[in-house]
């Protein structure tokens, strides 16, 4: 069976895709590999200030240690980290020496 054109469902041009569908699979590969590793590296974990020991995001405390991870905001009362300054959500100080100094 043949048509115009000279070519059957049997033919190269029909079995091999063309050079930008090619380039097209391959760009949404690379595309998904990013995306994966980007991913990946989210979920690592974090360490410890205290004895450098990996501990998870939602830890609290360190289970090694014990040195604390997360508080509490004396305002708001909502959990934040100890590092930080100031409450991202009530803009706070956290810190006891900014709020003696503030009052």
């Amino acid at each position: 069976m043949s048509c115009l054109w000279r070519t059957t469902w049997h033919s190269d041009h029909f079995l091999y895709p063309g050079p930008v569908f090619l380039l097209l699979v391959f760009t949404l590969m690379a595309i998904t590999i990013v995306i994966l590793l980007l991913r990946g590296r989210s979920n690592r974990k974090k360490q410890c200030p205290g004895c450098s020991c990996e501990v998870e995001e939602a830890f609290l405390r360190c289970p090694e240690c014990g040195h604390g991870l997360k508080s509490h905001c004396p305002a708001c009362n909502r959990i934040v980290e100890t590092s930080w300054q100031f409450c991202p959500h009530c803009r706070e100080p956290l810190h006891t020496t900014e709020l003696q100094t503030r009052k």
